[in-house]
């Protein structure tokens, strides 16, 4: 049986290791905190739950083949969850005025029906330029900038249209079914995994700090690319000097339980767009998405990001009373609070900026992408920082590089 080693236990390396220990490998996975799940997991308290980071898969057939597999019967969103709010002001449904929504049409769709090439972004562009260009200002700054805020955490400002937009010109794209997640929260699916990788003889092993000198064969770095690049530092400096050069982005998350619900906005949540003098980034209305999880009425408030790391050096008390003030001028709204969990995630995420961009580009010029030769050792790089920030994305690579570590090694 050969021997594989993965180095960090967030989900790309939970995902990558389930598969592998499928096709009979012995693997070891080595995770430096306390705990496997990265980002991932799911606080309990007598109000309801509440979620670290993601509370959701998208659901798509491989996520969903997941769940079966580990035996987990999968919440889905209410339908209450279908309408989605944009603050303008006050939260709206649609954002633009009647005209501005004919200059959106008018630019936009003469280029989709018969000039689809001049959609493509182009290299080093910034998603705002890119926005400017195809839909214009007014649709750039309240329809792109908070969609894409909330699924990036940075201003588009300094985003990469190339990275995130160029999947959807590739033809390659799954089919996306809406959201799923365990009936407990991201809890239930990590808990499953870890149980699953046991019982497949996956040796985990936890405070675990790993020197790639010391391992032999096959390799897989699943761990934050300035992780990646320190561990790479001595035994492929090239490429360490690459990841090196990305940039990574913070992230807070609060979850807060009031005495009441608030009831004007009930959907999936409220993006904001930049230019208000808001700090948040965006709200979950956690008890309009999924049923049977919540015994008060609670909210998950998104805020960070690289222009506003300095929130995450702020006391809970400051932060309370930041939200407070912002929540009753987005959603007028003043129920007293009944709990609460903050989690600050410093320097959790790749930010999807031109530096990565440039990063992703010169190591496929190098032939870096996949894998790398050094020291008797094959090298898997993987991670949210090459396969884009979500899940699904992240479970697709995991299949992929599974399946090309079989066709190399049998």
């Amino acid at each position: 049986m050969k021997k594989i080693s993965v180095i960090g236990a967030g989900f790309a390396g939970l995902t990558v290791s389930l598969r592998l220990a499928q096709k009979g490998y012995a693997v070891d996975l080595y995770e430096s905190s306390s705990r496997v799940g990265g980002l991932l997991g799911t606080d309990r308290t007598e109000h309801g739950i509440a979620e670290h980071a993601a509370n959701a898969l998208i659901r798509t057939e491989r996520a969903e083949k997941l769940f079966q597999e580990l035996g987990i019967t999968p919440s889905y969103p209410l339908d209450s969850s279908k309408k989605r709010f944009i603050f303008r002001y006050t939260p709206r449904k649609w954002p633009l005025t009647f005209l501005e929504t004919l200059f959106f049409i008018s630019k936009f769709l003469p280029k989709f029906l018969f000039s689809k090439s001049s959609l493509k972004p182009r290299d080093q562009e910034t998603l705002e330029n890119w926005g400017r260009r195809n839909l214009g200002a007014t649709a750039t700054e309240y329809l792109l900038g908070p969609a894409m805020q909330g699924i990036y955490g940075n201003e588009i400002s300094g985003l990469s249209s190339k990275l995130i937009l160029s999947p959807l010109f590739s033809g390659r794209r799954e089919k996306y079914k809406g959201l799923l997640t365990g009936p407990g929260g991201m809890q239930d699916l990590i808990n499953k995994i870890e149980l699953r990788l046991k019982e497949l003889g996956v040796h985990i092993h936890t405070n675990s700090s790993v020197d790639l000198k010391n391992l032999q064969g096959v390799v897989i770095i699943a761990t934050p690319a300035n992780v990646a690049a320190q561990l790479l530092e001595d035994t492929h400096a090239e490429l360490s000097a690459i990841l090196t050069k990305i940039r990574m982005s913070s992230l807070m998350s609060s979850t807060l339980f009031f005495s009441k619900a608030q009831e004007t906005y009930k959907g999936f949540g409220c993006l904001i767009p930049r230019g208000f003098g808001i700090k948040t980034m965006g709200i979950l209305m956690n008890s309009y998405i999924f049923k049977d999880r919540d015994k008060t009425y609670n909210e998950t408030w998104i805020m960070g990001g690289v222009k506003e790391e300095q929130l995450l050096e702020m006391s809970d008390e400051a932060i309370l009373k930041l939200i407070a003030e912002e929540r009753f001028q987005v959603l007028g709204a003043k129920q007293s609070l009944l709990e609460y969990r903050i989690n600050r995630w410093n320097k959790a995420l790749p930010y999807y900026d031109l530096h990565l961009e440039e990063a992703q580009k010169k190591m496929a010029d190098l032939n870096l992408t996949l894998a790398i030769e050094a020291d008797a050792k094959k090298i898997f790089l993987h991670g949210n920082y090459l396969s884009g920030i979500g899940l699904s994305k992240i479970l697709e690579r995991s299949d992929l590089l599974a399946a090309e570590i079989g066709r190399q090694h049998g």
